[in-house]
């Protein structure tokens, strides 16, 4: 699941709307198994300039506690970790 849903989301580059009719699931289920790739250390959430945030938040390292922080992952850009790409790859 981990290896398909990177694939889908980072090599072919799906929408998350998209990879969740590929997959078959609901597209909550898809921002889920997201969110859960990103605790797990295979992507990051990088910083985007359409992100309500300000600049300054992408350097801050106390971003993730921010009360203004959420979440939610509209808005948000990721990008594979080294980690994520091995398994890519492999």
């Amino acid at each position: 699941m981990i290896k398909e849903t990177l694939k889908i989301l980072f090599i072919d580059n799906h929408t998350l709307l998209e990879a969740a009719d590929v997959v078959g699931i609901k597209q909550s289920d898809i921002k889920d198994r997201l969110i859960m790739l990103q605790h797990m250390g295979y992507v990051r959430e990088v910083c985007n300039n359409s992100s309500p945030k300000s600049s300054a938040c992408c350097s801050c390292s106390a971003s993730s506690s921010c009360s203004g922080n959420n979440e939610s992952i509209e808005g948000k850009a990721y990008e594979l970790t080294e980690k994520g790409e091995r398994l890519c790859f492999k």
